[in-house]
């Protein structure tokens, strides 16, 4: 009987995840360089072969181990959230003409460093800070092939990302790329961590920078709105579910099996 609750409860607990993820992709929807998420399920199959042999009597009661039902596994399916999946295709260009604004096109991370170590972004809002070193806009360095930027007026960067000071090469914007983008974490302020090897980190050779322009948030606000609607339906379906299981539960130890005069 507790089946019929645990069913509906697993699927509830799904939705409300899914719900959770859509929420933060409309907040996000104009983040720069923001990337939607999306959840992805699986079902946990039945396994109604399988014994589980704890806890056992204690050794004074005698009974044939052989007779003994032990506790057997589930018999129905169940679903469950498998992960989270990031969508990275490229986010609109939206033009600012301000030079301190950088877009990545195609795949490429900048490398920023922070007092936390090394993070990357796709955020391409940079600034000055007080310093003078190109920043992102909490203050953090933007690294170059080199090491930090230091810009002042005449800041240029070309498509390949090389940084021009006064009509000459100064650096060079420091793009990477990942084995599996899909690995990195996310650690607020628009930043990602990278906690793989570093031989799984590779120049971003084929990206290029776009200068006066920012990398928007690739979030589709009308199928977003459409799967929170789907799934608040989802969850509230599910609530009835759980609700008319108990009703039923509670009718069948309550009145079922009263004795009446």
């Amino acid at each position: 009987m507790l089946n019929g609750i645990y069913t509906p409860m697993s699927g509830a607990l799904a939705q409300e995840k899914v719900m959770d993820i859509i929420a933060n992709n409309l907040a996000n929807i104009n983040t720069v360089g923001y990337k939607s998420e999306n959840v992805t399920f699986k079902v946990l199959e039945p396994e109604p072969q399988k014994y589980y042999k704890d806890p056992l009597p204690p050794a004074n009661y005698k009974i044939d181990f052989e007779k003994l039902m032990p506790l057997r596994g589930n018999e129905i399916n169940y679903v469950e959230v498998s992960g989270v999946d990031r969508d990275l295709s490229q986010g609109p260009a939206q033009k600012t003409d301000n030079p301190l604004d950088l877009m990545i096109e195609g795949k490429g991370y900048f490398s920023v460093n922070t007092p936390d170590g090394m993070r990357y972004s796709r955020d391409g809002s940079l600034s000055l800070n007080e310093d003078g070193l190109v920043s992102d806009k909490f203050g953090n360095p933007i690294l170059g092939e080199k090491g930090v930027i230091l810009a002042r007026d005449g800041f240029q960067v070309n498509a390949r990302g090389e940084v021009l000071l006064d009509g000459k090469i100064a650096d060079r914007i420091k793009l990477v790329t990942f084995a599996d983008d899909h690995k990195l974490e996310k650690v607020g302020n628009n930043h990602y961590f990278w906690s793989g090897s570093d031989d799984q980190i590779k120049p971003a050779e084929e990206s290029r920078i776009k200068q006066g322009f920012l990398e928007g948030s690739n979030v589709n606000p009308i199928k977003n709105l459409t799967s929170m609607i789907i799934a608040h339906r989802s969850y509230e379906a599910y609530q009835k579910s759980i609700k008319n299981m108990d009703s039923m539960m509670e009718k069948s130890a309550n009145q079922i099996g009263v004795v009446r005069a």
